[in-house]
């Protein structure tokens, strides 16, 4: 490989990955939908088993649990950094619930789910 060949790859791996993230977190610009106001289920399962399910709740623009997190609107629902390098992203379910994948950094570990209280 020559030495003039890396520089196009190590750009074209940094577009790939921009491109992903952008897929991932909603591009800047789109039109977004908020998640929901009210009172939910929330659930987080790893491996198809249930690791914590709790009562929560969305109130403005933030998911309370233990603590209040923002939520980014995205054109289907938003996304939420809990701590650092760990996002769940909520996905309308279109019965008024959200669900989604939970990542740490770039792997995900398991998902989340916010069933509304009726």
């Amino acid at each position: 490989m020559s030495i003039r060949a890396i520089p196009a790859i190590v750009r074209t791996a940094a577009i790939v990955v921009a491109v992903g993230a952008a897929t991932v977190v909603g591009a800047v610009g789109q039109a977004a939908a908020d998640v929901e106001p009210g009172t939910y289920t929330s659930t987080t399962w790893s491996g198809g088993i249930v690791l914590l399910q709790r009562d929560g709740r969305v109130e403005d623009g933030n998911l309370v649990l233990i603590g209040r997190y923002p939520i980014h609107p995205t054109p289907d629902g938003g996304y939420v950094d809990l701590f650092p390098g760990h996002r769940v992203v909520l996905i309308s379910d279109g019965q008024g619930g959200y669900a989604g994948p939970a990542y740490f950094g770039d792997v995900v570990i398991g998902s989340i789910t916010l069933t509304p209280k009726r």
